[in-house]
């Protein structure tokens, strides 16, 4: 079945855990088929596909988002500490081409705790939110490029550090 979404909710995991893998196992733990997140980003900025949008997400029930959204969650507690600054390079990344590719309008961009019915503080006060929309002003069309297919995740964030250095903003997704 097919999940049409119309929405983007940010997250923060409430939590520190150390990569994508653990959040994945803690909610397996739970009973649940996958993570709830569509994607989750990692300290270093590593974006990690999650939930495939076919399935309906466990992130946020408020307003049947969990049906209409995609989840996107920056590993973290961010009440506590503000998310590094290769998570947020790397939301406003895979935000910008969401936005192209899914066809998003900004204002349908939203922390959960906007969501209408959430009882959260999620992602968290220190989440900046204001400078996200800043940074998607402007949006009108993103080219994407490609390059490389690696036999190792290790070989990808190696080239992905050497792009970096360059000042070309990229990120690695687990296929």
């Amino acid at each position: 079945m097919n999940y049409p979404r119309s929405y983007i909710i940010l997250h923060h995991t409430g939590a520190e855990e150390k990569d994508a893998q653990q959040v994945r196992k803690n909610h397996l733990s739970r009973g649940w088929r996958d993570v709830g997140y569509n994607y989750i980003i990692e300290r270093d900025g590593t974006v990690v596909k999650g939930r495939s949008l076919e399935l309906p997400g466990a992130h946020c029930a408020a307003s049947g988002m969990n049906h209409k959204s995609v989840g996107i969650a920056l590993i973290g507690n961010f009440e506590v500490r503000s998310p590094t600054e290769q998570q947020i390079k790397a939301l406003i990344s895979l935000l910008k081409k969401l936005k192209k590719e899914l066809n998003f309008p900004e204002k349908n961009i939203l922390p959960h705790k906007n969501v209408p019915g959430a009882k959260t503080l999620c992602p968290g006060k220190n989440f900046p939110f204001s400078r996200l929309l800043e940074s998607l002003k402007g949006t009108e069309r993103l080219w994407k490029v490609q390059c490389g297919a690696f036999s190792s995740r290790k070989k990808a964030e190696e080239f992905a550090e050497k792009l970096k250095k360059m000042g070309i903003s990229c990120f690695v997704v687990e296929p």
